[in-house]
């Protein structure tokens, strides 16, 4: 007998046809019905692997096993089915029912294993010490005190879009999920009423099996959008579900099929669909999306280009793509302003890369002023050109830069860029009064972004508020793994008497998990010259000229800390003392640095004073001579 004819006597073939069929079947209905249910996104993967996995299984028992009126037979021992003693074949349903038994059996041992929960092993828990109590102490402290702030029941009114799913074979197409997911986020940002979370904070629980409830606590949010998105060469569908967080159900969900080139037309859908759905709260609202584009090649490269920027990883792969985008598509004002914020960031520094960054800042403001050319009110380009023209040193310029910024702020958008690029050059020009708003807003749309923690941090304790703004440095470094936002309280603590605070928190930031080495035997050497005066000498660096730029960094620590400042203001062409000294000079306690007429001279070097005398002194300052020089006098500061 033949391979063939031994195949269709054991009914192999028709096992693998009824297999083939029950399975497609099977997995249309999981992908319209799964959305709907609200389990995890990851489902319909654990299905597809099961499936597949299945039907070798279902050819070997087809090959062995038949389904007969007496029962489940092995096939050899059944009666050939040409002779007349066989029975009659139960090819139709049984086998069909044989295919499908076996696909649900492999699906519930298959979710049965992948659900059931870990167990962890006793004795792998660590041992908890003082120091880590500690830390963790002030880390929940912090946490509490943040969601305080939210505590109120989240209006009606709030939503999050969180990243879309890729389910595509194609893993590149998850910056085309994602970008989808940004496109939604920016629209319902422009809906009148809708009150919308950041991008940053609600794409941080990317790849997080965070149950919904405590996303939108962490939010402040009532309403989510999640979905995914599965491309196949020009076609895409979409499928979107809206969840009320407070009840934890559905309250819209559709699935959408296209052709790529209708991709603004479904984004208008989609967004539309979630504005009826909410029309009780929001009243009617119509929603109308333009095609920002006619490239779609363009429009791919853009959202690859900028998930890469806001994610801040591989950031020159992102200068690259918006490059592309605008030389295939000029008029695209969008990725234009993504290319000079990308640019300018890099090329500000900060970010590691292999492109010449006197260039990149050269083609910030080149492409920022394509994009406002284009467009006059783009938030993003505004803010970046503001951002430019603060740090030319020429005083009109930063009264512009900052004219631009108040406007990018202005904006009703869910990035909060602006708000803390313009609390933060506030800050720098000592305008603690007008910095806080904007740095209070930064916060609010971003709650889940270290920077916005650290820096609002700083203002509090530049304002006065200390013990507020140790919490957020704690919180800003468990988001970021940086300390660097909690030196500025450490100054202050030590400088205002308060050295025994300023011990604890040492301790708590020396008890992080992930503090490297080199922080971590800097941080005890602050902690023993706390403790021990006549040893600050001996335990820190110098800063003399050929120190790295972590020594000199630290150089200005410790000048700063102990009241030896002529040794900091002399480092002032180091970047980040830079920004220590700009901001520490409005700490409440430093008053000898506010006076010394080395700081003046330094702060008219970069501008500053000029724009002092176009905008006004900081409140309580007023320029005097004297006789090392002309310096302020802050007499009345802070009163």
């Amino acid at each position: 007998m033949s391979l063939f004819a031994e195949l269709k006597r054991r009914k192999v073939v028709r096992v693998a046809v009824v297999y083939a069929a029950t399975s497609f079947a099977l997995l249309e209905a999981a992908d319209l019905m799964l959305p709907r249910l609200g389990v995890p996104d990851w489902s319909m993967n654990l299905i597809v692997g099961l499936v597949v996995l299945g039907f070798p299984i279902a050819l070997i028992m087809g090959w062995a096993l038949e389904l007969t009126p007496e029962g489940v037979k092995r096939t050899d021992d059944l009666p050939d089915p040409a002779t007349p003693e066989a029975a009659p074949a139960l090819l139709g349903k049984r086998t069909v029912f044989l295919a499908a038994l076996l696909v649900a059996v492999g699906i519930g041992l298959g979710a049965g294993w992948f659900l059931k929960p870990a167990v962890e092993d006793p004795g792998e828990a660590p041992v908890p010490t003082a120091a880590t109590t500690a830390a963790d102490d002030a880390v929940q402290a912090a946490t509490t005190t943040a969601a305080a702030d939210t505590a109120d029941e989240p209006d009606k009114n709030t939503i999050a879009v969180l990243p879309f799913v890729n389910m595509s074979a194609n893993p590149d197409n998850v910056f085309f999920a994602e970008g989808i997911a940004e496109e939604l986020l920016n629209i319902l940002a422009g809906v009148d009423g809708l009150k919308v979370a950041s991008r940053t904070s609600a794409f941080s629980f990317r790849g997080k099996d965070t149950p919904i409830p405590q996303i939108a606590r962490e939010l402040g949010v009532r309403h989510i959008l999640e979905g995914s998105v599965r491309r196949q060469g020009d076609r895409v569908r979409i499928t979107a579900q809206l969840i009320e967080t407070e009840s934890d159900t559905h309250l819209w969900s559709e699935t959408f099929e296209r052709d790529l080139v209708d991709i603004f037309r479904v984004q208008e859908e989609i967004a539309q669909a979630i504005t009826l759905a909410l029309k009780d709260v929001l009243g009617v609202r119509q929603v109308s999306v333009a095609a920002t584009t006619t490239d779609l090649t363009a429009y791919e490269l853009f959202l690859r280009g900028r998930t890469r920027f806001y994610q801040r990883f591989g950031l020159d792969e992102a200068i690259a793509d918006l490059r592309s985008a605008v030389e295939r598509d000029p008029d695209f004002a969008e990725a234009w302003a993504f290319l000079g914020a990308a640019s300018f960031v890099v090329g500000n520094g900060g970010y590691p890369t292999e492109l010449d960054r006197a260039r990149l800042m050269d083609e910030a403001g080149a492409a920022v002023e394509r994009a406002l050319a284009l467009d006059p009110e783009l938030a993003t380009a505004m803010a970046v050109k503001g951002q430019l023209l603060t740090r030319n040193r020429d005083p009109a310029q930063i009264v512009e830069g900052l004219q631009l910024l108040e406007r990018a702020a202005s904006r009703v958008t869910a990035d909060s860029s602006a708000p803390l690029w313009l609390g933060l050059s506030l800050l720098e020009l000592g305008r603690v009064d007008r910095a806080l708003p904007y740095l209070e807003k930064a916060n609010a749309l971003d709650p889940l972004v270290g920077i916005n923690q650290g820096y609002l941090g700083i203002a509090y304790v530049t304002a006065g508020r200390a013990e507020e703004a140790i919490l957020l440095g704690l919180r800003s470094q468990e988001l970021t793994g940086s300390v660097f936002w909690s030196f500025q309280m450490l100054i202050e603590l030590v400088n205002s008497g308060a050295e025994a605070r300023a011990y604890e928190l040492l301790g708590a930031m020396l008890a992080a998990d992930d503090l490297n080495p080199v922080d971590r035997q800097f941080f005890t050497e602050m902690q023993l010259a706390i403790s021990d005066p006549a040893q600050r000498d001996a335990v820190f660096v110098s800063g003399e000229p050929g120190a790295d730029e972590v020594d000199r960094f630290r150089a200005v620590v410790k000048d700063l800390m102990f009241r030896n400042g002529a040794r900091a203001i002399s480092m002032g062409d180091l970047r980040v003392s830079q920004l220590m000294l700009t901001i520490g000079a409005w700490l409440p306690s430093l008053g000898w640095l506010r006076e010394d007429p080395a700081l003046y001279a330094y702060m008219d070097r970069i501008g500053t004073v000029g724009f002092w005398e176009l905008d006004g002194f900081p409140p309580g300052c007023r320029p005097v001579d004297g006789p090392a020089g002309r310096r302020l006098d802050c007499s009345g500061y802070g009163q």
